[in-house]
């Protein structure tokens, strides 16, 4: 029962960097806690296996970042909203697009301090 209550803790946390990956290679990274305008990225690129082009177009404001519009048949990235950090990424599977979450906070320290 610790465990899940310091689990859903962590999810909520708010993280520092954002590391933005395409196809399985970095292409941003944002320091969304640093963040004083708003502004918007468009990562584009094909997948691997196809010669279409995609796109997920992401929306940052300090201390969180979404998936704004993305052309995959799916959505689910865009229907995960606004997000400040916490153990899970944001996913685009379609389009290959992996969003992570680090810094202070980000709950990537729990192996070291669980020991």
């Amino acid at each position: 029962m610790i465990a899940a209550t310091v689990a859903v803790f962590l999810w909520r946390v708010p993280a520092t960097y954002t590391r933005i990956y395409k196809n399985g290679i970095l292409t941003d990274t944002v320091n969304i806690a640093a963040v004083t305008e708003p502004f918007g990225l468009l990562i584009e690129g094909s997948v691997e296996d196809s010669s279409n082009i995609n796109y997920n177009y992401l929306e940052v404001e300090h201390g969180r970042i979404r998936v704004a519009n993305a052309d995959c048949p799916d959505g689910i990235c865009i229907r995960q909203g606004w997000v400040s950090g916490g153990l899970l990424p944001i996913v685009c599977l379609p389009n290959r697009l992996v969003v992570t979450f680090e810094g202070e906070g980000s709950g990537f320290n729990v192996d070291a301090v669980a020991g």
